[in-house]
């Protein structure tokens, strides 16, 4: 574990988070005498479908079990179903992750299961989820729109019936490689802290070919194993995980990077 006593002084760190999101995760960083800048690489938009929005309704009132992907599902979710937390009542609700947890019994959601750490493969080995308790349930994965499969594609495989209902999109923000190039030249960061793939992808994207290499070779904290094995595939070359899924998780892995910055 970091020690209690571990600063980031001087060290300028690029929150790449969604602007709403980051909130937390800044100060974090300013507590420990670091210097956050926010340079949001993803937006996140409701996805909003009126033309299903009965169909949708069904798929959540027939459902045996939901699973509520990420904070942005809980939050989209409620703005699409206000009584989604009634029609879910007597059913099987779980979460990916505490802070999705939180985000659900904050939104009047009751008893809620959840993995702390490792993700949706985590959650599969929840005894809510094994071959016997789903074989024919009705699950419905509520998550933004694409992703990853695997956690359907096992679920299937157990034999439940699987849907998705999707609340939100993922879209790239509005910001030219013009005013990217702005950033590196006035604002270069010693760090970055990546939290998903996509927001990994847009920010290559976003980077002006002149700073590619520049940024490949900034320290980079990511969120997870899988992250960092794209990370790896896209050319970085020094990842640190975070060592648990939360803020406090990514602030630790700074900490543990700090030397390394400072070189």
């Amino acid at each position: 574990m970091a020690n209690n006593d571990a600063s980031l002084s001087g060290i300028t760190v690029w929150v790449t988070r969604p602007a709403h999101q980051a909130g937390d995760l800044c100060r974090l960083i300013e507590q420990r005498k670091g210097i956050p800048l926010l340079l949001p690489t993803l937006v996140i938009r409701p996805f909003l479908e009126e033309a299903r929005a009965a169909e949708n309704r069904l798929l959540l009132e027939d459902a045996d079990i939901a699973v509520f992907i990420s904070k942005n599902a809980v939050r989209h979710a409620l703005d699409l179903f206000p009584h989604i937390a009634d029609t879910l009542r007597d059913k099987t609700v779980l979460a990916v992750g505490q802070a999705t947890a939180r985000c659900l019994k904050a939104s009047g959601f009751g008893k809620v299961g959840q993995v702390d750490t490792g993700g949706s493969e985590a959650l599969l080995r929840l005894p809510a989820l094994n071959e016997t308790a789903i074989r024919e349930k009705r699950i419905v994965i509520i998550r933004g729109q694409g992703g990853r499969e695997e956690l359907r594609d096992v679920l299937l495989a157990r034999g439940a019936v699987v849907d998705y209902l999707e609340v939100y999109r993922r879209d790239k923000p509005d910001m030219s490689q013009a005013e990217m190039a702005e950033f590196w030249h006035d604002q270069r960061p010693d760090a970055v802290i990546i939290t998903s793939q996509a927001g990994l992808d847009n920010l290559v994207e976003l980077t002006p070919p002149a700073e590619s290499s520049r940024l490949l070779g900034t320290p980079m904290v990511v969120m997870s194993e899988r992250i960092r094995q794209h990370a790896t595939e896209s050319g970085f070359m020094r990842i640190a995980v975070a060592s648990d899924n939360t803020d406090a998780g990514l602030v630790e892995a700074l900490l543990n990077i700090n030397e390394s910055v400072k070189q």
